[in-house]
């Protein structure tokens, strides 16, 4: 009878252990997940890491000597976290920054500018684009010496939002036979469509790591991958040629009222 008295305390000692201990992870997962989950959230936020493209730039379209037919150039969207200048730099160099802006596009007075820039400030916003009109490489480097611009990012708040546009020096000239692009830079109808593949390119990847102002810094720790630009494509689309064909043809129409031809 001890025996048995004994083997069926160790028992109850047993499942009274693992009754506690069961206590104790659910108390933990609680615990976690609504007492300290915001703080190991936030935690987590500010070392956070993800991967970014790198966008390859797309290919050109030439025609048989060589002349460009459709390139790709850079354009910039201005923009501001007006909550990362300091109180002194803003003090200072708001009012020279709107009136330079203001000079430049041609839309706003100083006052819309600085007032636009004050009011984001008080209302927390974290962007503000400064004007819908987008900027070239040119127009970007004068831009960056601009008071509160010249900060860079980090201490002045200033984004210059790159994104590559489809340009054709010719305007018009053989549009339907070299093509388009859509808002993803896809081949869509012509030559643009056909060779996409090739004028596309390769995307490449950059770890990036969350910062101070939820900006993403890139990290170069030698495993990147380079993007790989797209091929350029060479026709045979002699310029001359076809201006003379495209001229004679659209004389054709107008002449006999005709809607379209070929």
């Amino acid at each position: 009878m001890n025996i048995k008295k004994e083997i069926l305390l160790r028992v109850k000692v047993a499942f009274v252990v693992v009754i506690i201990i069961s206590l104790g992870i659910v108390y933990s997962i609680f615990d976690l997940q609504f007492i300290e989950g915001e703080f190991w959230q936030s935690k987590s936020e500010n070392i956070n890491f993800k991967y970014e493209k790198i966008k390859a730039s797309r290919g050109n379209i030439l025609s048989d000597d060589g002349s460009i037919l459709a390139t790709s150039l850079p354009f910039y969207n201005v923009a501001l976290d007006p909550s990362i200048p300091n109180k002194s730099l803003l003090e200072n160099d708001l009012d020279s920054l709107a009136l330079l802006l203001s000079s430049f596009f041609k839309d706003k007075s100083k006052s819309d500018y600085r007032n636009n820039i004050l009011n984001a400030r008080k209302n927390n916003r974290r962007y503000l684009l400064l004007n819908r009109k987008k900027i070239g490489y040119q127009e970007k480097k004068i831009l960056s010496k601009w008071p509160i611009f010249r900060e860079g990012r980090l201490n002045g708040g200033v984004r210059f939002d790159k994104m590559d546009e489809r340009y054709r020096p010719f305007s018009r000239l053989g549009y339907r036979t070299i093509g388009s692009v859509d808002e993803n830079n896809k081949g869509t109808v012509g030559i643009e469509y056909s060779f996409n593949t090739f004028l596309n390119g390769m995307d490449g990847e950059i770890l990036t790591q969350k910062i101070a102002g939820n900006y993403w810094r890139p990290i170069y720790n030698g495993n990147e991958v380079q993007p790989k630009n797209g091929f350029d494509v060479i026709t045979t689309i002699n310029v001359n040629l076809q201006d003379i064909a495209e001229s004679a043809l659209l004389k054709g129409l107008k002449y006999n009222d005709a809607d379209y031809g070929s």
